[in-house]
């Protein structure tokens, strides 16, 4: 495959898979207690999700010195888990030893034991997981277990050997792994209207049945070509995050997103912002995820010397409000997904339900993508995301029928309107807002 040389601030990492990320839940309990018995009548604890995750995939690099500072300074921005990728053993375990005393929960990955990448397949026995597992899970901020980065489908079978005997041994944690975007090894190539005989899909498909995750997560980074002209109106991240979300639903996964924070092209100048930034996260949030991750907070939010970026403040403030929403639709069921603006043509290859089907929105203005929550309740939620990351959208929500409408803002549910048949938005570039809708 061909490999890719990405300029973090500790170094070069050489990744080689097409585009490295992974996903893992800080906000987790992991001393839930399953209610079935299993054949000897005890019973297991098992993970679950019980907050909303803002995790960063690269944080920490090879200068052991700066840990401490940079976790710091990635905790204090809104960062709740740090994926410790990349690292030596030795470098892991002063990462993990600087998470204890910084308080911020970790996913760790072993390269040269317990985990995998691409199609670099780990040399493990049960004897080997269960003797580093018994050394890791000392940490009371280990989370997880980084599994495997981006497996090809051929190693599916034996990432499943991996994960069942983390489970075993460490039940209560998370053996999480990633899968790839749709512009690595497998694709869309046989175009949107065979969308089942591609490769992409069958990956997808086969991961689920094969080895049955915890959680559903991809990696997609839509500026990678570091274009200006690169927009999310029309993007085949939307493929890949249409079906991926299509199938978490339907096999009741919580979904996971790895987001582009930084340049992927170490001799060019990045062209991430804030904006860009935002429009993912807003978007990812209107397609149900449970848990984001950056790709990368380093370079985002600190420098080499792990210093603050020009961007820290905005995206300390930003990270804070995306958990605020994310937890508030954490128990929330993705019901519909909409997007305004698309060419014709995509709306199908998107996985988009019907507007004109919804007996909720009558119309929407462009450039936006919806969401539709709903609960066990009477209410749905819908959260909005402007897709442009260079211009505010602004426009009349019209519902078929009259609603009463709150926001949830800095105090949750601050009434708009009631009894209406539409509501004035404006979003500023990149950003979004979450209503609550009572008929």
């Amino acid at each position: 495959m061909k490999k890719i040389n990405i300029q973090s601030i500790y170094g070069t990492m050489l990744l080689s898979t097409m585009v490295l990320a992974g996903l893992l839940t800080t906000g987790c309990s992991r001393s839930v207690t399953s209610q079935q018995h299993n054949p000897a009548h005890t019973r297991i604890k098992v993970w679950k999700q019980r907050e909303f995750v803002l995790s960063t995939f690269h944080a920490v690099g090879g200068d052991t010195t700066l840990y401490r500072k940079i976790l710091t300074q990635t905790k204090d921005a809104g960062i709740n888990l740090v994926e410790l990728s990349f690292l030596s053993t030795d470098n892991l375990y002063a990462a993990m030893r600087a998470a204890e005393d910084v308080g911020v929960k970790v996913l760790a990955e072993d390269l040269s034991h317990i985990s995998g990448v691409g199609d670099k397949v780990p040399s493990f026995t049960e004897e080997t997981v269960a003797q580093n597992v018994s050394q890791m899970k000392k940490f009371t901020m280990l989370e997880g277990y980084y599994a495997w980065d981006e497996p090809f489908e051929k190693d599916f079978t034996k990432l499943r050997q991996l994960r069942d005997l983390l489970k075993k041994h460490d039940a209560p944690r998370l053996a999480f792994s990633v899968l790839f975007p749709s512009y690595g090894v497998y694709t869309w190539a046989k175009g949107d209207y065979t969308w089942s005989d591609n490769s992409y899909p069958k990956y997808v498909d086969n991961y689920l049945k094969t080895v049955d995750p915890e959680v559903l997560s991809f990696d997609y980074y839509p500026f990678r070509d570091n274009h200006d002209s690169t927009g999310l109106i029309n993007n085949d991240l939307w493929k890949d995050f249409g079906y991926i979300r299509k199938k978490a639903l339907e096999y009741n996964k919580p979904l996971w997103f790895y987001f582009q924070a930084v340049n992927l092209k170490a001799e060019e100048k990045s062209i991430m912002d804030v904006n860009r930034i935002s429009a993912q996260m807003y978007a990812a949030l209107a397609y149900g995820v449970k848990g984001l991750s950056y790709f990368n907070t380093a370079g985002a939010l600190l420098d080499a010397a792990a210093n603050k970026t020009p961007m820290y403040n905005d995206l300390k403030s930003l990270n804070a409000e995306i958990k605020r929403l994310g937890n508030f639709l954490l128990d929330k069921k993705s019901e519909q997904l909409y997007q305004t603006g698309v060419m014709q043509e995509n709306k199908e290859s998107y996985f988009l339900d019907n507007m004109e089907s919804s007996d909720l929105l009558a119309s929407v203005p462009d450039d936006l993508v919806i969401g539709v929550f709903g609960d066990t309740g009477a209410s749905k939620y819908i959260l909005i995301a402007n897709k442009r990351h260079a211009a505010a959208v602004e426009g009349e929500i019209k519902f078929r029928k009259r609603v009463n409408v709150s926001e949830v803002g800095q105090q949750r549910g601050t009434a708009i309107a009631n009894n209406t048949a539409a509501i004035h938005i404006k979003l500023a570039p990149g950003m979004g807002a979450l209503y609550i809708i009572k008929k």
